[in-house]
């Protein structure tokens, strides 16, 4: 008889495994076949927040907030301050209503309207709310139910000119014209003064060489006028201003040389007596308004002064900075920002055809001449730097931005690498094929907001308004690219009268305000649909091998209402095959000692529920019997409250020595 060791039989078995899956911090890789995702990185994530280390967890209910104010869609929303009392301004069909009472109520403002059905933006200076479209004049809110609308001055007859004895002769040629200033902007510039001299401007004097100017005079509401003046008939720049109004006309101007000509800021060419036109203001530093995106006046950014609110004319601090008129950036969103040494300052997000766009910072320098303060305003392109054609993507996170661009998402901020100078990076390289989706004819209709560590970013894939929203969680640096399968046109940070922050957005199309919340069960008392998908991974180490599945397991804390879960595999006889579908559906049972001490109170009598340490973790498995070579788990919900935080998928089996299938070989 042979000895055991000549038998030829073998001495290594193989041994069981268990391949788990406990955390999906990276969220979800989009750039990455399903077959090599990393497997702390999801394939798909609908409707699904990540939590803790990155555990996947049903994503915050949606529901009605309030009442709506009218039967038209919103147009646009935000809250007005008032010592405290937070006042809801909602525009709708052309009318402005606001609430006290957190949307229980509304009023309807009068005295002023706008051209329903376009883009409203507001924004609180001081004590105004100031409410702005592309078309209509700017109106103000103060607080009360009657608006106050900016209107327009008339373009001023040209004026008039006498040169002195001294002066007269046909050497050299001056032109003038003036502009009517309110307390808001100017007029369009009037038509045009011509005069001969004998000397240039710069030799002119107080005593015998000058030109005397005599204007209109002025309007009711008019409180001064700009001059500007011209050598070419062409290129007319700022030269003084004198008071003008109506308690105190100033009929004459006295030209002795000594004004020093501003070439910064050119004659006006629209009216702003009423405002600008433009779809938004934003705060920016001392108390200043900037605005751009005038459809006027395309390559524009405008600035209101720092102690006259609301003021955009040259005559108050206020004015405008033409960037490179004609050129092919066009100025699309302003914030206030820094420079990489964190000097405060206007920086400007501009597009361009090619979809690359730039980034501006500008200043606003004072130059002083006698006692006459100038401000010039002045810009410069960030290099290398990337801008937006979606103004309502740039949004504020901590010390950076995040912003949409040409089909990707970039970061502005400080590198550690790059002393004292800003950059842009791209911060959606992982789902960069689902970014690709977005539909370039409706990307300016994208709209952001940071909340609670996460940044929302509403999108449109493949559709003509936002219908998903994708999620940045800036804690885990993970992106959730359909982390609703809801679009939203705005959003609000809002402190209700009770104290309470909420999370409020407007969908497309609605009358009615939305709240974003995990009180909510549902979308609107309404099912929420959801689809997490793990990777396709090897159940061995060789990518050719299989694995003996005896069983899978899941592990969640808090599950409710029914989880779908599958087990999908490529076996030996089938290329992917459903391998087990099972449904979790967990309730738990208030069951259990008293909560309360032994020493203190019988058994039998309680007042109050104990902790039930099952909800913390349940534990499931159900058996697959089946060779797999490559496994993923897939999950869905379909439930009011389907709530749950996935802690582990798993399998369990032995690794087999069958070989491959005879389908794998090539002929």
């Amino acid at each position: 008889m042979p000895l055991i060791e000549e038998a030829n039989l073998p001495t290594k078995f193989p041994n069981e495994n268990t391949l788990p899956l406990t955390s999906w911090r990276k969220g979800v890789y989009t750039l990455i076949n399903k077959s090599k995702l990393p497997k702390d990185a999801l394939d798909k994530a609908r409707n699904i927040f990540l939590v803790e280390d990155g555990q996947p967890k049903v994503r915050p209910g949606i529901g009605w907030f309030g009442l709506a104010p009218s039967a038209y869609e919103i147009d646009g929303f935000d809250y007005y301050d008032a010592n405290g009392v937070i006042h809801l301004v909602i525009a709708a069909g052309g009318i402005i209503y606001r609430t006290l009472d957190d949307g229980n109520t509304w009023s309807t403002c009068t005295a002023a309207t706008y051209t329903a059905g376009t883009p409203v933006g507001m924004n609180q200076n001081g004590g105004y709310l100031y409410i702005t479209t592309e078309l209509d004049n700017i109106i103000r809110y103060d607080g009360s139910t009657t608006l106050i609308s900016y209107t327009a001055l008339t373009t001023p007859a040209a004026p008039t000119g006498v040169v002195s004895a001294a002066l007269v002769g046909a050497t050299y040629n001056v032109y003038y014209k003036i502009a009517a200033v309110n307390e808001v902007g100017f007029s369009i510039a009037s038509a045009t003064l011509s005069k001969t001299t004998l000397q240039p401007r710069d030799a002119w004097d107080a005593t015998t060489n000058y030109l005397t100017l005599t204007l209109p005079a002025p309007q009711a509401t008019q409180t001064r006028a700009d001059i500007y003046y011209s050598e070419d008939n062409v290129n007319f720049y700022y030269l003084d201003s004198i008071v003008s109004s109506a308690a105190a006309p100033g009929v004459t101007y006295k030209d002795d040389g000594s004004a020093i000509v501003i070439p910064s800021t050119t004659a006006p060419t629209a009216n702003t007596t009423q405002g600008p036109k433009i779809p938004e203001l934003v705060n920016v530093g001392d108390a200043r308004m900037f605005g751009v995106r005038d459809p006027n006046n395309r390559n524009r950014i405008w600035f209101t002064s720092g102690t006259f609110s609301g003021a955009f004319s040259t005559a108050y601090d206020g004015g405008y900075l033409d960037w490179q008129p004609g050129g092919k950036y066009i100025p699309m969103k302003v914030e206030d920002y820094r420079d990489g040494k964190g000097t405060p300052l206007a920086t400007i997000w501009c597009d361009s055809a090619d979809g690359q766009g730039c980034i501006l910072q500008m200043s606003l320098d004072t130059a002083t001449v006698a006692d006459i303060s100038v401000t010039i305003p002045s810009a410069y392109k960030l290099p290398g730097s990337r801008g937006t054609p979606s103004p309502g993507s740039v949004v504020n996170v901590l010390n950076d931005y995040f912003f949409y661009n040409s089909q990707a998402f970039y970061n502005l901020g400080s590198r550690a690498q790059i002393l004292n100078l800003l950059s842009t990076d791209e911060a959606s390289a992982n789902i960069r094929p689902t970014i690709k989706q977005i539909r370039s004819t409706a990307e300016d209709g994208i709209a952001s907001t940071y909340y609670d560590a996460k940044i929302y970013f509403s999108v449109p894939y493949n559709s003509d308004t936002n219908n998903y929203t994708a999620i940045y969680d800036t804690e885990l640096k993970a992106w959730l690219p359909e982390a609703f399968t809801v679009g939203f046109k705005k959003f609000l940070r809002y402190t209700d009268s009770g104290g309470t922050r909420r999370l409020l957005a407007v969908k497309p199309g609605d009358s009615r305000l939305s709240e974003i919340s995990y009180d909510l069960k549902g979308d609107y008392g309404d099912t929420i649909h959801t689809l997490l998908q793990t990777g396709l991974y090897p159940t061995t180490k060789n990518r050719f091998g299989f694995m003996f599945v005896e069983e899978a397991e899941v592990e969640f804390s808090e599950p409710n209402d029914a989880i779908q879960i599958d087990l999908l595999g490529i076996g030996r006889d089938d290329v992917l095959r459903v391998r087990g579908t099972r449904t979790l559906n967990e309730t738990t049972a208030d069951a259990g000692w008293s909560t309360f001490l032994w020493s203190g109170t019988p058994w039998s009598d309680t007042s109050s529920l104990p902790t039930i340490t099952s909800d913390a973790t349940v534990k499931r498995y159900f058996p697959v019997q089946k060779e797999i070579n490559a496994y993923q788990f897939r999950l869905i919900t379909a439930g009011i409250d389907p709530t749950y935080i996935l802690r582990t998928l798993q399998i369990h089996g032995t690794d087999t020595e069958a070989g491959k299938p005879s389908r794998w070989r090539l002929t």
